[in-house]
C-alpha cells in the first residue's frame, strides 16, 4: 500500500498525517504552531514539522509528501504567488522542501486540496463535477470539473468567496465591494445578530446585548443560541443562509455541478443554514441545475486539507499510479 503524508497548512498551525490511495487518514496528525513571522521563519519551522511527521510516521513509508497552502497557489510550479496568512509571496515551496527533504513534494491551495478529499473520500463520493465552498473567517472555494481539480490560467481559480453578490456592497478585505465572503462568513453571522440587540422580540431578555457588551458574542455563541430557539440568532442564520444561496445560484449557473458541498466551521449549523440556501437555489438557479443540484454539508470536517494535500500527489501526471513516481 502507498502512503503519502497529507499537510495543513496553516496561519496558525500546520498539521501532517499519513493518507492512502483511498483517502483514509491511517493515524492521527502530528500537530505543530506555525511561524509567520518572516519567510525564512516560517520555512525553517515547515521543514523541521516535516521531518517530525515524517520520523513520527516513518512506519508508513511515506513515499512523498502534499502540501495544502491557503491563499494562490501555481500547483504546476509548486510556487505560494501570495497567501492573507503566510508570509509568502512568489515562494518556491514544493521544491524548497522538496530539496530538503530529498522526496517528492507536491503543493496545492487548500479549498482545491478540500475539494479533492470530499470528493474521493467525503460526501461528493461517485461525482465528477463538484463545487465545495468552505464557510469561516472568509468564504472559499473549490472546484472539480469531469473529474479534475480546475486551477485556472495562472493557479488562481476558485475565489468563490469574491464573486460580487451585492454591488457596491459592504467593502471586502480584497478591496472589492459586495463579495460573497461579506455576507455568508462567520462575521457576517456575528454582524446580522447584533442587528437585533434592543429588539424585545428577536432579542428577549437582551441576550444577545449581554453578549455583545462582554465581548462574547461569536458566531459560536450566535449557533448556540439559534439551537435553543432565540429568534433573534435564528433570524441571522436563516439570513446568512440567504445570502449563500445567493451565491450558490451563480455557482451553479457558471459551473452546473453535480453537487455543491459547503465546508468550513459555518457549515456545523446545518439544516438552519443550507434549508433558505437551497431555496435560493430552486427559485432563482436557471434550470436543469436548479431542480437536480445537491448542496450538501462536508463530512470530513477539519481533515479535509490534509487528505486532499496527499491526494493531490496522485492526481499529478508524473506520480504512477500505483505510487510510484514515473521515469
Amino acid at each position: 500500500m502507498s502512503v503519502v503524508l497529507g499537510v495543513d497548512v496553516g496561519g496558525t498551525k500546520v498539521a501532517a498525517g499519513p493518507v492512502d490511495q483511498a483517502g483514509t487518514q491511517l493515524a492521527p496528525p502530528l500537530v505543530e504552531a506555525s511561524r509567520t513571522e518572516d519567510t525564512a521563519t516560517f520555512l525553517a519551522g515547515l521543514e523541521l514539522t516535516l521531518r517530525r511527521a515524517l520520523d513520527e510516521f516513518a512506519g508508513f513509508s511515506p513515499k512523498a509528501v502534499g502540501l495544502a497552502c491557503a491563499g494562490t497557489v501555481d500547483a504546476q510550479r509548486g510556487v505560494v504567488v501570495g497567501s492573507p496568512n503566510l508570509p509568502l509571496v512568489d515562494t518556491p515551496v514544493a521544491a524548497m522542501m522538496e530539496k530538503a527533504l530529498r522526496l517528492r513534494v507536491v503543493l496545492e491551495n487548500d479549498a482545491n486540496a478540500a475539494v479533492l478529499a470530499e470528493t474521493v473520500a467525503g460526501a461528493a463520493m461517485g461525482f465528477r463535477h463538484v463545487v465545495m465552498l468552505t464557510l469561516g473567517t472568509g468564504v472559499g472555494g473549490g472546484i472539480l470539473l469531469d473529474g479534475r481539480v480546475y486551477h485556472g490560467a495562472r493557479g488562481g481559480a476558485g475565489e468563490l468567496g469574491h464573486m460580487v453578490v451585492q454591488k457596491g456592497g459592504l467593502v471586502c478585505a480584497c478591496g472589492g465591494h459586495g463579495c460573497l465572503e461579506m455576507y455568508a462568513s462567520g462575521p457576517a453571522l456575528i454582524r446580522y445578530a447584533a442587528a437585533w440587540i434592543g429588539n424585545s422580540e428577536r432579542d428577549p431578555g437582551g441576550v444577545l446585548g449581554d453578549l455583545f457588551t462582554r465581548g462574547l458574542l461569536t458566531g459560536e455563541a450566535v449557533a448556540k443560541l439559534a439551537h435553543e430557539g432565540h429568534p433573534g440568532a435564528t433570524e441571522a442564520v436563516r439570513e446568512l443562509g440567504v445570502w449563500l444561496g445567493a451565491g450558490l445560484v451563480s455557482v451553479s449557473n457558471i459551473f452546473d455541478p453535480e453537487i455543491i458541498v459547503v465546508g468550513g466551521g459555518v457549515s456545523a449549523l446545518g439544516e438552519a443554514l443550507l434549508a433558505p440556501a437551497r431555496d435560493q437555489v430552486r427559485v432563482s438557479a436557471m434550470p436543469p441545475a436548479r431542480e437536480k443540484v445537491l448542496v450538501v454539508p462536508a463530512r470530513l470536517g477539519n481533515s479535509a486539507g490534509l487528505v486532499g494535500a496527499a491526494l493531490s500527489v496522485w492526481g499529478r501526471p508524473d506520480w504512477g499510479a500505483e505510487g510510484s513516481v514515473r521515469a
